[in-house]
């Protein structure tokens, strides 16, 4: 390796030790913050700038914790914050609760069909098949259910 080479190759490693750490956060739309992000080159500070990210001093990111808000600059415990879960992710919630109620409905159906239900067993097939009722009417495309059916013990 050249001299030269040598030279500015050490000239960047000592700009990149000088580089600060800077503290990026996203936040939803009731400014709860939802993603922390750390850059530690110019570049990455960059793109998170880009990106519409909000830049923090370091004491109030690692203030941070759950269900924090940024108000007015300030990092703030807000109430617990409420999940809105998209159509996507309530059509396989409702899936997969249907999908175990099913699998629950079949096997005790076979015991009783094969006379060999408990009387525990055969209260349970009705509890079941309830649920799996109460879940087939859950219009998960319309909207998120204010409540999801109790699922039977």
């Amino acid at each position: 390796m050249m001299e030269d080479e040598l030279v500015i190759q050490t000239e960047a490693a000592v700009k990149e030790d000088f580089f600060s750490n800077r503290y990026f956060v996203s936040l939803n739309a009731d400014k709860y913050v939802d993603g922390m992000q750390v850059a530690v080159t110019q570049a990455e500070a960059d793109s998170f700038d880009s990106q519409g990210l909000i830049e923090l001093a370091k004491d109030k990111f690692e203030a941070i914790g759950q269900d924090c808000q940024l108000i007015d600059g300030d990092v703030v415990k807000g109430p617990p914050m409420v999940v809105t879960l998209n159509t996507e992710a309530r059509q396989a919630i409702l899936a997969v609760r249907l999908r175990e109620a099913s699998e629950k409905v079949q096997t005790l159906q076979d015991a009783v069909d094969l006379d060999m239900a408990t009387e525990e067993e055969k209260t349970s097939l009705t509890a079941w098949k309830k649920y799996r009722v109460l879940l087939s009417r859950v219009d998960a495309i319309a909207q998120a259910p204010e409540e999801w059916p109790q699922q039977p013990e």
